[in-house]
Protein backbone atom coordinates (compact mmCIF):
# COMPACT_ATOMS: atom_id res chain seq x y z
CA UNK A 1 0.00 0.00 0.00
CA UNK A 2 3.02 2.43 0.88
CA UNK A 3 4.24 1.69 -2.44
CA UNK A 4 1.14 2.51 -4.19
CA UNK A 5 0.96 5.52 -2.46
CA UNK A 6 4.07 6.81 -3.32
CA UNK A 7 3.67 5.91 -7.50
CA UNK A 8 0.13 7.89 -7.22
CA UNK A 9 2.48 11.00 -5.55
CA UNK A 10 4.45 10.17 -8.56
CA UNK A 11 1.82 10.13 -11.31
CA UNK A 12 0.23 13.55 -9.80
CA UNK A 13 3.73 15.00 -10.10
CA UNK A 14 4.11 14.77 -12.89
CA UNK A 15 0.70 15.37 -14.62
CA UNK A 16 0.47 18.69 -12.43
CA UNK A 17 4.28 19.29 -14.54
CA UNK A 18 2.19 18.24 -17.82
CA UNK A 19 -0.73 20.90 -16.66
CA UNK A 20 1.61 23.42 -16.12
CA UNK A 21 3.52 23.38 -19.70
CA UNK A 22 0.39 22.94 -21.50
CA UNK A 23 -0.99 26.26 -19.38
CA UNK A 24 1.89 28.29 -20.11
CA UNK A 25 1.41 27.35 -23.88
CA UNK A 26 -2.22 28.42 -24.00
CA UNK A 27 -1.10 31.66 -22.44
CA UNK A 28 0.95 32.25 -24.91
CA UNK A 29 -0.98 30.97 -27.70
CA UNK A 30 -4.25 33.02 -25.99
CA UNK A 31 -2.33 36.05 -26.39
CA UNK A 32 -1.50 35.66 -29.81
CA UNK A 33 -4.83 34.95 -30.63
CA UNK A 34 -6.13 38.33 -28.83
CA UNK A 35 -3.47 39.88 -30.94
CA UNK A 36 -4.81 38.48 -34.35
CA UNK A 37 -8.46 39.17 -33.23
CA UNK A 38 -7.27 42.98 -32.96
CA UNK A 39 -5.83 42.97 -36.33
CA UNK A 40 -8.66 41.19 -37.85
CA UNK A 41 -11.44 43.56 -35.75
CA UNK A 42 -9.23 46.65 -36.97
CA UNK A 43 -10.81 47.48 -40.63
CA UNK A 44 -8.68 47.13 -43.77
CA UNK A 45 -7.85 50.86 -44.77
CA UNK A 46 -7.59 50.98 -48.81
CA UNK A 47 -4.42 51.21 -50.10
CA UNK A 48 -3.25 54.99 -50.71
CA UNK A 49 -0.89 56.09 -54.10
CA UNK A 50 2.79 56.37 -52.85
CA UNK A 51 2.54 60.01 -53.51
CA UNK A 52 0.12 60.43 -49.89
CA UNK A 53 2.14 58.88 -47.33
CA UNK A 54 3.89 60.68 -45.11
CA UNK A 55 5.46 60.63 -41.93
CA UNK A 56 3.45 60.58 -38.94
CA UNK A 57 5.36 62.88 -36.36
CA UNK A 58 5.56 66.41 -36.62
CA UNK A 59 9.60 66.49 -36.60
CA UNK A 60 9.43 63.71 -39.18
CA UNK A 61 6.94 66.07 -41.33
CA UNK A 62 9.32 69.04 -41.00
CA UNK A 63 12.24 66.97 -41.89
CA UNK A 64 10.73 65.25 -44.62
CA UNK A 65 9.10 68.72 -46.12
CA UNK A 66 12.54 70.19 -46.54
CA UNK A 67 13.86 66.93 -48.52
CA UNK A 68 13.38 67.28 -52.19
CA UNK A 69 10.81 65.82 -54.01
CA UNK A 70 13.00 62.82 -55.86
CA UNK A 71 14.01 61.89 -52.21
CA UNK A 72 10.38 61.97 -50.75
CA UNK A 73 8.91 59.71 -54.04
CA UNK A 74 12.00 56.80 -52.97
CA UNK A 75 10.43 57.07 -49.43
CA UNK A 76 7.43 56.81 -50.62
CA UNK A 77 7.62 53.89 -52.36
CA UNK A 78 10.31 52.03 -49.71
CA UNK A 79 6.95 52.34 -47.55
CA UNK A 80 5.04 50.96 -49.40
CA UNK A 81 6.91 47.89 -50.13
CA UNK A 82 7.51 47.57 -46.66
CA UNK A 83 3.57 47.27 -46.18
CA UNK A 84 3.54 44.51 -48.84
CA UNK A 85 6.12 42.51 -47.02
CA UNK A 86 4.34 42.90 -43.51
CA UNK A 87 1.11 41.81 -45.25
CA UNK A 88 2.63 38.88 -46.85
CA UNK A 89 4.06 37.83 -43.06
CA UNK A 90 0.80 37.84 -42.09
CA UNK A 91 -0.23 35.68 -44.56
CA UNK A 92 1.76 33.25 -43.93
CA UNK A 93 1.42 33.53 -40.15
CA UNK A 94 -2.74 32.56 -40.91
CA UNK A 95 -1.91 28.59 -41.30
CA UNK A 96 0.05 28.77 -37.87
CA UNK A 97 -3.08 30.69 -35.88
CA UNK A 98 -5.57 27.45 -36.81
CA UNK A 99 -2.76 25.25 -35.31
CA UNK A 100 -2.26 27.25 -32.45
CA UNK A 101 -6.29 26.82 -31.70
CA UNK A 102 -6.40 23.55 -31.98
CA UNK A 103 -3.64 22.83 -29.68
CA UNK A 104 -4.77 24.72 -26.79
CA UNK A 105 -7.83 22.69 -27.53
CA UNK A 106 -6.46 19.87 -27.12
CA UNK A 107 -4.15 21.36 -24.19
CA UNK A 108 -7.81 21.93 -22.04
CA UNK A 109 -8.88 18.10 -22.78
CA UNK A 110 -6.05 16.80 -21.35
CA UNK A 111 -6.20 18.81 -18.48
CA UNK A 112 -9.31 18.33 -17.66
CA UNK A 113 -8.65 14.27 -18.05
CA UNK A 114 -5.74 15.01 -15.66
CA UNK A 115 -7.61 16.27 -13.30
CA UNK A 116 -10.21 13.64 -13.18
CA UNK A 117 -7.34 10.88 -12.88
CA UNK A 118 -5.26 12.94 -10.20
CA UNK A 119 -8.73 13.29 -8.31
CA UNK A 120 -9.08 9.46 -8.49
CA UNK A 121 -5.63 8.79 -7.74
CA UNK A 122 -5.87 10.93 -4.55
CA UNK A 123 -8.74 9.14 -3.17
CA UNK A 124 -7.08 5.79 -3.66
CA UNK A 125 -4.23 7.76 -1.67
CA UNK A 126 -6.68 8.97 1.30
CA UNK A 127 -7.79 4.99 1.24
CA UNK A 128 -4.42 3.42 1.27
CA UNK A 129 -3.11 5.82 4.18
CA UNK A 130 -6.31 4.97 6.25
CA UNK A 131 -5.38 1.45 5.12
CA UNK A 132 -1.91 1.58 6.17
CA UNK A 133 -2.69 3.09 9.66
CA UNK A 134 -5.69 0.28 10.36
CA UNK A 135 -2.33 -1.97 9.46
CA UNK A 136 0.06 0.13 12.32
CA UNK A 137 -2.59 0.25 14.71
CA UNK A 138 -2.94 -4.24 14.23
CA UNK A 139 0.73 -4.16 14.55
CA UNK A 140 1.22 -2.35 17.23
CA UNK A 141 -1.46 -4.45 19.41
CA UNK A 142 0.36 -7.54 18.19
CA UNK A 143 3.22 -6.54 19.48
CA UNK A 144 2.23 -5.63 22.68
CA UNK A 145 0.37 -8.84 22.89
CA UNK A 146 4.03 -10.72 22.35
CA UNK A 147 5.97 -8.67 24.60
CA UNK A 148 3.26 -9.75 27.21
CA UNK A 149 3.82 -13.73 26.40
CA UNK A 150 7.61 -13.41 26.14
CA UNK A 151 7.37 -11.50 29.69
CA UNK A 152 5.14 -14.50 31.05
CA UNK A 153 7.72 -16.70 29.97
CA UNK A 154 10.79 -15.16 30.84
CA UNK A 155 10.76 -16.96 35.12
CA UNK A 156 9.95 -20.10 33.04
CA UNK A 157 13.23 -19.92 30.66
CA UNK A 158 15.38 -18.48 33.81
CA UNK A 159 14.40 -21.88 35.32
CA UNK A 160 15.33 -23.63 32.64
CA UNK A 161 18.38 -22.27 32.44
CA UNK A 162 19.30 -22.46 35.97
CA UNK A 163 18.36 -25.85 35.85
CA UNK A 164 20.91 -26.60 32.93
CA UNK A 165 23.82 -25.05 34.55
CA UNK A 166 22.81 -27.11 37.89
CA UNK A 167 23.32 -30.08 35.96
CA UNK A 168 26.10 -29.44 34.20
CA UNK A 169 27.84 -28.24 37.56
CA UNK A 170 26.50 -31.55 38.97
CA UNK A 171 27.79 -33.84 36.08
CA UNK A 172 31.20 -32.13 36.43
CA UNK A 173 31.16 -32.71 40.43
CA UNK A 174 30.62 -36.55 39.36
CA UNK A 175 33.57 -36.66 37.10
CA UNK A 176 35.85 -34.72 39.28
CA UNK A 177 34.97 -36.97 42.00
CA UNK A 178 35.23 -40.21 39.93
CA UNK A 179 38.91 -39.04 39.12
CA UNK A 180 39.76 -38.73 42.38
CA UNK A 181 38.08 -41.45 43.61
CA UNK A 182 40.27 -43.48 40.90
CA UNK A 183 43.25 -41.11 41.97
CA UNK A 184 42.80 -41.77 44.75
CA UNK A 185 43.15 -45.40 44.48
CA UNK A 186 46.11 -45.65 42.46
CA UNK A 187 47.95 -43.48 44.89
CA UNK A 188 46.76 -46.32 47.49
CA UNK A 189 48.28 -48.62 45.63
CA UNK A 190 51.66 -46.88 44.84
CA UNK A 191 51.49 -46.47 48.69
CA UNK A 192 51.58 -49.37 49.36
CA UNK A 193 54.14 -50.93 47.23
CA UNK A 194 56.01 -47.82 48.50
CA UNK A 195 55.55 -49.31 52.27
CA UNK A 196 56.56 -52.72 51.01
CA UNK A 197 59.94 -51.25 49.50
CA UNK A 198 60.52 -49.62 52.72
CA UNK A 199 59.75 -52.06 54.55
CA UNK A 200 62.52 -53.75 52.56
CA UNK A 201 65.00 -51.09 52.42
CA UNK A 202 64.70 -50.02 56.02
CA UNK A 203 67.12 -52.62 57.85
CA UNK A 204 70.00 -51.83 54.58
CA UNK A 205 69.66 -48.14 55.25
CA UNK A 206 70.30 -48.30 58.83
CA UNK A 207 73.38 -49.94 57.82
CA UNK A 208 74.19 -47.23 55.02
CA UNK A 209 73.84 -44.46 57.99
CA UNK A 210 76.04 -45.98 60.41
CA UNK A 211 78.86 -46.36 57.17
CA UNK A 212 77.96 -43.11 56.11
CA UNK A 213 78.20 -41.63 59.34
CA UNK A 214 81.74 -42.95 59.71
CA UNK A 215 82.83 -41.81 56.59
CA UNK A 216 81.95 -38.41 57.13
CA UNK A 217 83.84 -38.18 60.30
CA UNK A 218 87.12 -39.83 58.36
CA UNK A 219 86.45 -37.16 55.39
CA UNK A 220 86.31 -33.82 58.09
CA UNK A 221 89.58 -35.33 59.91
CA UNK A 222 90.96 -35.61 56.39
CA UNK A 223 90.10 -31.61 55.19
CA UNK A 224 90.91 -30.50 59.23
CA UNK A 225 94.59 -32.49 58.44
CA UNK A 226 94.83 -30.86 54.66
CA UNK A 227 94.09 -27.89 56.00
CA UNK A 228 96.94 -27.33 58.36
CA UNK A 229 98.91 -29.17 55.70
CA UNK A 230 98.32 -26.76 53.12
CA UNK A 231 99.23 -23.89 55.63
CA UNK A 232 102.33 -25.80 56.59
CA UNK A 233 103.10 -26.33 52.79
CA UNK A 234 102.49 -22.51 52.15
CA UNK A 235 104.63 -21.44 55.12
CA UNK A 236 107.06 -23.52 53.98
CA UNK A 237 107.44 -22.01 50.60
CA UNK A 238 107.49 -18.18 51.89
CA UNK A 239 110.16 -18.94 54.74
CA UNK A 240 112.51 -20.61 52.00
CA UNK A 241 111.47 -17.16 49.54
CA UNK A 242 113.18 -15.26 51.89
CA UNK A 243 112.18 -11.69 50.49
CA UNK A 244 109.63 -9.53 50.47
CA UNK A 245 107.31 -10.57 47.98
CA UNK A 246 105.53 -7.75 45.50
CA UNK A 247 102.48 -7.79 43.20
CA UNK A 248 102.19 -5.23 40.39
CA UNK A 249 98.85 -4.08 39.33
CA UNK A 250 97.98 -1.71 36.75
CA UNK A 251 94.87 0.46 36.87
CA UNK A 252 92.73 1.20 33.59
CA UNK A 253 92.72 4.59 31.67
CA UNK A 254 90.17 6.78 32.85
CA UNK A 255 87.75 8.63 30.01
CA UNK A 256 89.72 12.17 30.50
CA UNK A 257 93.28 10.95 30.47
CA UNK A 258 95.86 10.66 27.34
CA UNK A 259 96.21 7.61 25.41
CA UNK A 260 97.27 4.36 26.72
CA UNK A 261 101.13 3.64 27.55
CA UNK A 262 102.18 0.11 25.64
CA UNK A 263 102.44 -2.55 27.70
CA UNK A 264 103.27 -6.31 27.11
CA UNK A 265 102.07 -8.89 29.34
CA UNK A 266 104.31 -12.10 28.83
CA UNK A 267 102.64 -14.38 31.62
CA UNK A 268 101.75 -13.58 34.78
CA UNK A 269 104.66 -12.40 36.39
CA UNK A 270 106.93 -10.36 33.63
CA UNK A 271 106.08 -7.16 31.87
CA UNK A 272 107.44 -4.92 29.38
CA UNK A 273 106.97 -1.22 29.21
CA UNK A 274 107.49 0.69 26.14
CA UNK A 275 108.11 4.52 25.76
CA UNK A 276 106.53 6.56 23.09
CA UNK A 277 108.89 7.61 19.80
CA UNK A 278 111.66 9.23 20.80
CA UNK A 279 113.66 11.35 17.92
CA UNK A 280 117.61 10.58 17.20
CA UNK A 281 120.29 13.25 17.96
CA UNK A 282 120.24 13.79 14.03
CA UNK A 283 116.59 14.08 14.52
CA UNK A 284 116.94 11.81 10.76
CA UNK A 285 115.13 8.65 12.92
CA UNK A 286 112.70 7.42 15.79
CA UNK A 287 112.86 4.57 18.17
CA UNK A 288 111.25 3.94 21.62
CA UNK A 289 112.53 2.32 24.80
CA UNK A 290 111.53 -0.64 26.32
CA UNK A 291 111.86 -1.69 29.78
CA UNK A 292 111.32 -4.99 31.40
CA UNK A 293 110.43 -5.85 34.96
CA UNK A 294 110.03 -9.01 36.86
CA UNK A 295 107.41 -9.59 40.24
CA UNK A 296 105.61 -11.96 42.11
CA UNK A 297 102.48 -11.29 39.97
CA UNK A 298 101.43 -9.15 37.77
CA UNK A 299 97.59 -7.94 37.48
CA UNK A 300 96.31 -6.73 34.23
CA UNK A 301 93.55 -3.42 34.02
CA UNK A 302 91.36 -5.98 33.86
CA UNK A 303 91.56 -7.71 37.10
CA UNK A 304 88.70 -7.54 39.76
CA UNK A 305 89.18 -7.04 43.58
CA UNK A 306 88.41 -10.67 44.31
CA UNK A 307 90.89 -11.93 42.30
CA UNK A 308 93.59 -9.70 43.87
CA UNK A 309 92.63 -10.64 47.56
CA UNK A 310 92.58 -14.62 46.33
CA UNK A 311 96.15 -14.50 45.76
CA UNK A 312 97.14 -13.29 49.15
CA UNK A 313 94.76 -14.91 51.24
CA UNK A 314 96.81 -17.26 52.72
CA UNK A 315 99.02 -14.53 53.66
CA UNK A 316 96.56 -13.02 55.86
CA UNK A 317 96.09 -17.21 57.53
CA UNK A 318 99.41 -16.87 58.67
CA UNK A 319 99.12 -14.56 61.07
CA UNK A 320 96.70 -16.81 62.61
CA UNK A 321 99.55 -19.13 62.78
CA UNK A 322 101.76 -16.65 64.66
CA UNK A 323 103.36 -15.26 62.09
CA UNK A 324 103.98 -11.23 61.75
CA UNK A 325 102.19 -10.40 57.99
CA UNK A 326 102.87 -6.81 56.34
CA UNK A 327 101.00 -5.49 53.32
CA UNK A 328 101.41 -2.12 52.09
CA UNK A 329 101.03 -0.18 48.89
CA UNK A 330 103.21 2.07 47.30
CA UNK A 331 102.52 4.05 43.82
CA UNK A 332 102.10 7.29 42.12
CA UNK A 333 98.71 9.67 43.27
CA UNK A 334 96.18 8.17 41.28
CA UNK A 335 97.43 4.68 40.77
CA UNK A 336 94.88 2.82 42.67
CA UNK A 337 96.69 2.31 46.23
CA UNK A 338 93.55 3.64 48.65
CA UNK A 339 91.09 1.46 46.20
CA UNK A 340 93.04 -1.55 46.20
CA UNK A 341 93.10 -1.28 50.05
CA UNK A 342 89.82 -0.64 50.54
CA UNK A 343 88.83 -3.48 49.12
CA UNK A 344 92.03 -6.00 50.58
CA UNK A 345 91.28 -4.93 54.28
CA UNK A 346 87.80 -5.31 55.06
CA UNK A 347 88.62 -8.53 53.21
CA UNK A 348 90.98 -9.74 55.27
CA UNK A 349 89.36 -8.92 58.77
CA UNK A 350 86.35 -10.93 57.20
CA UNK A 351 88.44 -13.63 56.84
CA UNK A 352 90.55 -13.48 60.28
CA UNK A 353 87.40 -13.38 62.45
CA UNK A 354 86.04 -16.18 59.99
CA UNK A 355 89.29 -18.12 60.90
CA UNK A 356 88.64 -17.30 64.59
CA UNK A 357 85.39 -18.58 64.70
CA UNK A 358 86.13 -21.77 63.92
CA UNK A 359 89.49 -22.18 65.66
CA UNK A 360 87.25 -21.20 68.64
CA UNK A 361 84.96 -23.91 67.78
CA UNK A 362 88.36 -26.32 68.27
CA UNK A 363 89.36 -25.05 71.83
CA UNK A 364 91.38 -21.85 71.03
CA UNK A 365 90.59 -18.66 72.66
CA UNK A 366 91.50 -15.50 71.09
CA UNK A 367 91.81 -11.91 72.03
CA UNK A 368 92.34 -9.23 69.19
CA UNK A 369 92.77 -5.42 68.75
CA UNK A 370 93.84 -3.07 66.82
CA UNK A 371 95.68 0.54 66.09
CA UNK A 372 95.31 2.89 63.25
CA UNK A 373 97.65 5.70 62.79
CA UNK A 374 98.70 8.67 60.14
CA UNK A 375 101.73 9.97 59.46
CA UNK A 376 101.33 13.33 58.24
CA UNK A 377 104.33 15.76 58.11
CA UNK A 378 106.52 13.53 59.99
CA UNK A 379 104.15 13.33 63.22
CA UNK A 380 102.19 10.21 64.06
CA UNK A 381 98.37 10.71 64.42
CA UNK A 382 96.75 7.85 66.64
CA UNK A 383 93.17 7.97 64.83
CA UNK A 384 91.47 6.29 67.53
CA UNK A 385 92.74 8.91 70.71
CA UNK A 386 90.47 11.57 71.29
CA UNK A 387 90.92 14.87 69.19
CA UNK A 388 93.27 16.39 71.77
CA UNK A 389 95.58 13.68 71.99
CA UNK A 390 95.47 12.27 68.67
CA UNK A 391 99.79 14.05 67.68
CA UNK A 392 102.03 11.60 69.43
CA UNK A 393 105.59 10.90 68.93
CA UNK A 394 106.66 7.27 67.88
CA UNK A 395 109.56 5.97 70.24
CA UNK A 396 110.98 3.05 71.45
CA UNK A 397 114.07 0.70 70.28
CA UNK A 398 111.93 -1.28 67.74
CA UNK A 399 108.80 -0.86 65.61
CA UNK A 400 106.48 -2.82 68.40
CA UNK A 401 107.38 -0.59 71.27
CA UNK A 402 107.26 2.83 68.66
CA UNK A 403 103.12 0.96 67.90
CA UNK A 404 102.61 0.08 71.26
CA UNK A 405 102.16 3.40 73.14
CA UNK A 406 99.09 4.13 70.91
CA UNK A 407 95.74 3.53 71.43
CA UNK A 408 94.11 -0.32 71.02
CA UNK A 409 90.88 -1.04 70.38
CA UNK A 410 89.55 -4.37 71.59
CA UNK A 411 87.48 -5.87 68.90
CA UNK A 412 84.79 -8.67 69.11
CA UNK A 413 83.55 -8.91 65.59
CA UNK A 414 84.37 -7.44 62.23
CA UNK A 415 81.64 -4.83 61.88
CA UNK A 416 83.35 -3.28 64.80
CA UNK A 417 86.47 -3.49 62.44
CA UNK A 418 84.75 -1.68 59.80
CA UNK A 419 83.30 0.53 61.03
CA UNK A 420 86.67 1.81 62.82
CA UNK A 421 88.44 2.04 59.54
CA UNK A 422 85.43 4.39 58.33
CA UNK A 423 85.81 6.15 60.96
CA UNK A 424 90.05 6.95 59.96
CA UNK A 425 89.03 7.48 56.38
CA UNK A 426 87.20 10.24 57.29
CA UNK A 427 89.76 11.98 59.37
CA UNK A 428 92.98 11.46 57.32
CA UNK A 429 94.36 14.39 55.55
CA UNK A 430 93.56 14.62 51.51
CA UNK A 431 93.73 17.39 49.60
CA UNK A 432 92.83 18.12 45.97
CA UNK A 433 96.41 17.97 43.41
CA UNK A 434 96.94 18.48 39.41
CA UNK A 435 97.48 14.08 39.72
CA UNK A 436 93.80 13.67 41.95
CA UNK A 437 91.26 15.45 42.92
CA UNK A 438 91.06 13.36 46.56
CA UNK A 439 94.97 12.79 47.27
CA UNK A 440 96.27 11.07 49.70
CA UNK A 441 98.56 13.35 51.76
CA UNK A 442 99.54 11.12 54.76
CA UNK A 443 100.80 7.76 55.26
CA UNK A 444 97.92 5.35 57.17
CA UNK A 445 98.98 2.51 59.00
CA UNK A 446 96.11 -0.39 60.26
CA UNK A 447 97.65 -3.15 62.38
CA UNK A 448 95.54 -6.39 63.86
CA UNK A 449 97.00 -8.07 66.71
CA UNK A 450 96.17 -11.70 67.47
CA UNK A 451 97.01 -13.64 70.26
CA UNK A 452 95.67 -17.09 71.17
CA UNK A 453 95.82 -19.41 73.80
CA UNK A 454 94.64 -23.00 73.23
CA UNK A 455 92.34 -24.81 76.43
CA UNK A 456 93.34 -28.04 76.50
CA UNK A 457 97.28 -27.58 76.42
CA UNK A 458 99.31 -24.00 77.37
CA UNK A 459 100.38 -23.61 73.53
CA UNK A 460 99.73 -20.20 72.38
CA UNK A 461 100.53 -17.84 69.51
CA UNK A 462 100.91 -14.08 68.72
CA UNK A 463 100.11 -13.31 65.01
CA UNK A 464 100.03 -9.10 63.36
CA UNK A 465 98.81 -7.96 60.83
CA UNK A 466 99.73 -4.60 59.02
CA UNK A 467 98.43 -3.14 56.38
CA UNK A 468 100.25 0.70 55.33
CA UNK A 469 98.61 2.19 52.68
CA UNK A 470 101.79 5.23 51.53
CA UNK A 471 100.69 8.47 50.35
CA UNK A 472 101.52 8.93 46.27
CA UNK A 473 105.06 8.89 45.10
CA UNK A 474 105.13 11.31 42.90
CA UNK A 475 107.40 14.23 42.27
CA UNK A 476 106.48 18.04 42.88
CA UNK A 477 106.97 18.21 39.27
CA UNK A 478 103.70 16.39 38.48
CA UNK A 479 101.91 17.37 41.20
CA UNK A 480 102.24 21.17 40.95
CA UNK A 481 101.48 21.67 44.77
CA UNK A 482 102.49 24.89 45.82
CA UNK A 483 102.48 26.07 49.77
CA UNK A 484 100.95 23.69 52.30
CA UNK A 485 100.43 20.97 49.85
CA UNK A 486 104.68 21.59 48.92
CA UNK A 487 105.54 21.15 52.31
CA UNK A 488 103.51 18.15 52.53
CA UNK A 489 104.90 16.86 49.50
CA UNK A 490 108.35 17.23 50.62
CA UNK A 491 107.51 15.33 53.99
CA UNK A 492 105.91 12.74 51.70
CA UNK A 493 108.98 12.37 49.33
CA UNK A 494 111.55 12.52 52.29
CA UNK A 495 109.94 9.80 54.50
CA UNK A 496 109.65 7.58 51.15
CA UNK A 497 113.10 8.42 50.33
CA UNK A 498 114.44 7.13 53.86
CA UNK A 499 111.88 3.51 52.87
CA UNK A 500 114.36 3.65 49.76
CA UNK A 501 117.50 3.73 52.07
CA UNK A 502 116.25 1.29 54.62
CA UNK A 503 115.52 -1.09 51.42
CA UNK A 504 118.75 -0.39 50.22
CA UNK A 505 120.54 -1.13 53.68
CA UNK A 506 118.67 -4.87 53.93
CA UNK A 507 119.60 -5.73 50.22
CA UNK A 508 123.42 -5.16 50.94
CA UNK A 509 122.96 -6.28 54.82
CA UNK A 510 125.87 -7.73 56.94
CA UNK A 511 126.01 -9.23 60.21
CA UNK A 512 126.32 -5.99 62.43
CA UNK A 513 124.92 -3.65 59.56
CA UNK A 514 123.09 -0.40 60.41
CA UNK A 515 119.84 -0.37 58.73
CA UNK A 516 118.46 3.87 59.20
CA UNK A 517 114.72 3.30 60.37
CA UNK A 518 115.27 6.34 62.47
CA UNK A 519 115.74 8.24 59.80
CA UNK A 520 112.13 8.53 59.02
CA UNK A 521 108.57 7.96 61.75
CA UNK A 522 107.14 5.95 58.58
CA UNK A 523 110.33 3.69 58.55
CA UNK A 524 110.22 3.70 62.48
CA UNK A 525 106.68 1.80 62.33
CA UNK A 526 107.60 -0.36 59.55
CA UNK A 527 110.62 -1.72 61.32
CA UNK A 528 108.33 -4.85 61.92
CA UNK A 529 107.48 -5.17 58.67
CA UNK A 530 110.84 -5.22 56.93
CA UNK A 531 113.15 -6.42 59.32
CA UNK A 532 113.35 -9.92 58.46
CA UNK A 533 110.66 -10.91 61.02
CA UNK A 534 107.71 -10.83 58.98
CA UNK A 535 106.49 -12.29 55.67
CA UNK A 536 105.81 -8.61 53.90
CA UNK A 537 104.16 -8.18 50.81
CA UNK A 538 104.12 -4.37 48.62
CA UNK A 539 101.52 -3.69 45.91
CA UNK A 540 102.81 -1.61 43.14
CA UNK A 541 100.16 0.10 42.44
CA UNK A 542 100.80 1.86 38.50
CA UNK A 543 98.61 3.71 35.96
CA UNK A 544 98.21 2.54 31.70
CA UNK A 545 98.59 6.26 31.07
CA UNK A 546 100.95 6.99 28.67
CA UNK A 547 101.41 10.60 30.12
CA UNK A 548 102.26 9.01 33.42
CA UNK A 549 105.01 7.00 31.99
CA UNK A 550 107.48 8.66 33.93
CA UNK A 551 106.15 8.11 37.48
CA UNK A 552 105.17 4.49 36.53
CA UNK A 553 108.62 3.95 35.71
CA UNK A 554 110.10 5.37 38.85
CA UNK A 555 107.39 3.51 40.93
CA UNK A 556 108.25 -0.07 39.25
CA UNK A 557 112.19 0.86 39.72
CA UNK A 558 111.15 0.57 43.51
CA UNK A 559 109.28 -2.31 43.36
CA UNK A 560 112.24 -4.34 41.51
CA UNK A 561 114.70 -2.84 44.17
CA UNK A 562 112.49 -4.16 46.84
CA UNK A 563 112.13 -7.66 45.27
CA UNK A 564 115.67 -8.03 45.17
CA UNK A 565 115.88 -7.10 48.56
CA UNK A 566 116.60 -10.75 50.90
CA UNK A 567 115.41 -10.08 54.56
CA UNK A 568 115.78 -13.67 55.49
CA UNK A 569 113.12 -16.45 56.72
CA UNK A 570 110.34 -14.99 59.32
CA UNK A 571 109.98 -15.91 62.54
CA UNK A 572 106.89 -17.47 64.00
CA UNK A 573 105.96 -16.87 67.56
CA UNK A 574 104.37 -19.70 68.59
CA UNK A 575 104.75 -21.48 72.09
CA UNK A 576 103.78 -25.14 73.06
Amino acid sequence: SISRVITCQHVTMVLGDITNTYRIRSDGLKSQKDKRAAVEIEPRTPRTPRATLTPKTPEARRCFARLPESEKAAWSEARAEQQQRIEAVLEQLRPWRHQAKELRRRGNASQQRMEAKCQEQWAQSQEAELRIFELREGEASLTAELHQLLDQLRPEDELHRRLATGLAAKESALAEDQQTVQELLDAKVAMQQRNCCKQEFHGRLQELRGTERQQQQERQQVLEDHVLRRRQLHNRYLNLKGNIRVFCRFRPRLRHESEEAKVAFHDEQRITLQSEMLKSVTGLSEHCNSYDFHFDQVFGPQACQGEIFEELSLLVQSALDGYKVAIFAYGQTGGGKTYTMDSVIPRSVDLVFREVAELRSKGWDFELTCTLLEVYNESVFDLLAPRDAKERSAHGTDGRQAVEQFTFRRVQEASQVHRLLAKAARERHTASTACNDRSSRSHALFQLALEGTQANSSARCSGLLSFVDLAGSERVLASQVQGDRLREAQYINRSLSALGDVIEALKRKKPGGHVPYRNSRLTMLLKDSLGGDAKALMFVNVSMCLGHLPETLSSLRFASKVHACEVGPPSRRFAA
